[in-house]
């Protein structure tokens, strides 16, 4: 037999009172997970045995072992903060939107310019394109257009074409 170091747990609630959490907290499947994971550890008092149990990996249960010895139920509670906030705001979604529709023959070059010197962000290209995207942009092929074409060439293809 492997020779398993066994870690402590330290009883803020009991086995008692964690089942009784976990009764309480069937809505919430992130700490309910976490209380599962705790239980197991009274119950098998060991890291690896619970972590298996629970489905998650060694160490992710080595860190909600930690939270909860040092900060008991509160510990388990994850503790995200909503990510990075975007380097453009709504508002100036719409203003770049009124810069662009003055902006002929865009590229993903010049709206990459337009970014850098108007809001002072940098993106890739990839992302660029993707902001164009939401801003209902879409790519077309560019055509040549015959210097000496007349005005009205239209006009008279139609004219042409119904004779």
């Amino acid at each position: 037999m492997v020779n398993v170091k066994r870690k402590e747990i330290v009883e803020h609630i009991g086995l008692v009172g964690v089942k009784k959490e976990i009764r309480k907290r069937k809505v919430n499947a992130l700490i309910l997970d976490r209380l599962i994971f705790i239980k197991k550890m009274f119950e098998l008092d060991d890291v690896q045995l619970a972590s298996q149990s629970v489905g998650i990996s060694f160490s992710t249960g080595y860190i909600w072992l930690k939270r909860w010895n040092e900060e008991g139920l509160n510990g388990l509670i994850p503790k995200y903060d909503g990510g990075k906030p975007p380097k453009l705001s709504e508002e100036d979604y719409k203003i770049l939107d009124g810069i662009l529709e003055k902006t002929p023959n865009l590229t993903v070059d010049i709206v990459s310019d337009i970014l850098k010197s108007e809001f002072g962000v940098v993106f890739s290209d990839r992302h660029i394109s993707r902001i164009l995207k939401k801003l209902n942009y879409t790519y077309t092929k560019p055509f040549m257009i015959y210097s000496k074409m007349p005005d009205d060439a239209e006009d008279q293809l139609k004219k042409n074409f119904d004779n």
